[in-house]
């Protein structure tokens, strides 16, 4: 019981460093912005301010997985494109 605990507790804490698109759009975008934009939007914002981004099978030019983006970079952008900061 005692180990549950500390795992929720750590978990709570715990920041993501990679997530999915879909990832980002469910956790990270709704603090922002309300109603979050569709995909494709997201997907030409995330190229355009060029943030990084990785494929979990570097060596696939296509297919090989999830591609994932930098949640830290996500933020920053989300951070000086809105105002204000996060949606409370």
């Amino acid at each position: 019981m005692g180990t549950n605990l500390k795992l929720a507790e750590s978990s709570e804490t715990t920041r993501a460093r990679m997530a999915t698109l879909g990832q980002l759009m469910a956790n990270t975008f709704p603090v922002f912005l309300d109603p979050v934009p569709k995909k494709t939007t997201v997907k030409a914002w995330l190229d355009t301010a060029r943030i990084p981004r990785f494929k979990a099978n570097p060596a696939a030019i296509r297919g090989g997985g999830d591609v994932y983006y930098s949640v830290a970079a996500v933020e920053k952008f989300l951070a000086s494109r809105t105002s204000g900061g996060p949606a409370r």
